[in-house]
């Protein structure tokens, strides 16, 4: 046993202890030290996992991304005050998701002060143009059919989903379209735009959130596409 005139140079004793207590006396703030060095690297990697999961579960209730568009160059878009809307393709089960689709797009353009030649105006000039289908009509096509109904641009598109889903407790619509429009003076197209509103997200499936109806969809969807030009 040392005695206390040999524990001197000891700053941190001032009297006689036994080996394992001068041990644990000298060792103590060295754990202290490790323990702490330890919790505070632990506490940036908890808060970015943190972050990680908060992001993706706000993604996931969200959605990301708007209109996929094209918008030609040095178009003036305040000289379109008059459109023909074609009617659409339909890809969809829905035998009338097109006409349903083309039908909102006259509305909303209408809404945003554009003037819009009669629908049924326009099936008699595809009728009398003898197209076999949607599909086989050109640009050059568009450009005439806008000439002879005296509009400053024809509008084309199609429905790529138009349905609705079901997750694990709840129903999800799911809205797909594209639009185009033609200059019918130059016969270019000036304006694409490609759009999809719902559709099967991680928070729908698995935590059954109930979202927009089918129609609530294909309003935003057209809504959100016509302004990313008008």
């Amino acid at each position: 046993m040392k005695t206390c005139r040999e524990n001197e140079s000891l700053n941190s004793l001032q009297r006689c202890c036994p080996p394992r207590a001068e041990a644990f006396a000298v060792h103590m703030p060295a754990i202290n030290c490790i323990f702490r060095v330890k919790a505070k690297s632990r506490y940036p990697i908890f808060l970015g996992v943190t972050l990680a999961v908060i992001g993706f579960l706000l993604i996931s209730i969200c959605g990301c991304g708007g209109p996929k568009y094209f918008v030609r160059q040095k178009t003036d878009i305040d000289k379109i005050k008059k459109v023909a809307v074609m009617p659409f393709e339909n890809f969809t089960s829905d035998g009338y998701a097109g006409e349903k689709i083309r039908r909102i797009v006259i509305t909303e353009l209408l809404l945003r002060g554009i003037d819009v030649v009669e629908p049924g105006e326009v099936t008699r000039i595809l009728r009398d143009s003898n197209a076999r289908s949607l599909g086989s009509i050109k640009g050059t096509d568009l450009q005439n059919i806008g000439k002879t109904l005296g509009v400053d641009a024809v509008m084309s598109g199609s429905v790529e989903a138009f349905g609705t889903g079901r997750g694990v407790s709840v129903s999800y619509p799911e809205v797909s379209i594209q639009l185009m429009l033609v200059d019918v003076s130059s016969g270019s197209i000036i304006w694409s735009v490609q759009h999809t509103v719902g559709g099967a997200s991680f928070w729908t499936r698995h935590f059954g959130s109930e979202g927009i109806t089918l129609s609530e969809a294909a309003r935003k969807a057209v809504k959100e596409a016509i302004a990313a030009l008008f």
